[in-house]
């Protein structure tokens, strides 16, 4: 599997952070729809820094959560929240999704959140290793984008338009695709489990709200990327900036965001 192509690093980890609080309301939900609730081990794919880990410890006590991802550094970060926090329903497993120890018929549950988009050339081994991971009658809730297509900006402003596509650009040039949501739950199916619900989240955010703060937060940290490869312009980087900056003091401006697609899904009973 390739590594995340977003970094593994202090300022991204930082930005997960802001990211996981901008989208909390909808993860936790997320997680009562699935009933993770009622699971007693989980497997939490992708799990990065441990906030989404974190999550499902709270949110799901009786349970036992196992968190796989392959940074060193991120590991570390979670290692040592476990330990500061005191946390005892939390085990950590630093490993390529995709060449896992043992780890067959292990859990009730699994969950991941923004991780399947960036495994596209592994995806339908993918979910195969995390239906095989689960239990007869398991259960697995992903959140993936389902398009980035309806990211728009209230005033208009090209300069947001060519900023949404250098996001799309981005995800392709790294092998990954940010409109996953589009074919995944067929895949899922394909890999023998049967779609239990489907829901989609986001929508209109004025300024100041959460999703407008990490959309901003994500121009801030990437946009000079973007200018960098190739993929937006200096002068259109210039104009959104200063565009954030104005609609941000004012009443009127708001985005509407990607939406955001939510399965839950269930790995047939014996």
């Amino acid at each position: 599997m390739e590594d995340y192509f977003l970094g593994a690093h202090q300022k991204e980890l930082e930005r997960l952070g802001r990211q996981h609080q901008s989208w909390l309301p909808e993860t936790r939900q997320l997680i009562r729809d699935a009933g993770l609730v009622n699971c007693q081990s989980i497997l939490d794919l992708g799990c990065g820094p441990g906030f989404t880990t974190f999550e499902l410890a709270n949110n799901c006590p009786a349970a036992q959560i196992t968190a796989l991802d392959k940074s060193e550094l991120y590991h570390d970060y979670l290692d040592f929240l476990i330990d500061q926090r005191g946390t005892r329903n939390i085990s950590t497993l630093r490993a390529d999704i995709l060449n896992l120890p043992a780890q067959q018929l292990l859990y009730d549950g699994a969950f991941c959140r923004w991780l399947l988009a960036f495994l596209i050339p592994d995806l339908p081994n993918v979910l195969k290793i995390i239906y095989d991971s689960l239990k007869p009658g398991g259960v697995f809730a992903a959140m993936e984008y389902l398009t980035l297509d309806s990211f728009t900006c209230m005033p208009a402003n090209k300069s947001f338009t060519a900023y949404v596509k250098a996001w799309k650009d981005y995800y392709l040039i790294n092998k990954s695709d940010a409109n996953i949501g589009t074919y995944l739950p067929v895949l899922l199916e394909e890999a023998g489990f049967t779609i239990e619900s489907q829901k989609c989240v986001g929508g209109m955010a004025p300024a100041n709200h959460r999703w407008w703060n990490w959309w901003r937060d994500a121009f801030d940290d990437f946009a000079p990327v973007f200018v960098k490869k190739g993929l937006m312009t200096h002068e259109e980087f210039k104009d959104l900036e200063y565009y954030w900056k104005k609609h941000s003091e004012s009443n009127t401006g708001f985005i509407y965001t990607a939406v955001i697609l939510q399965t839950v899904a269930r790995k047939e009973k014996e």
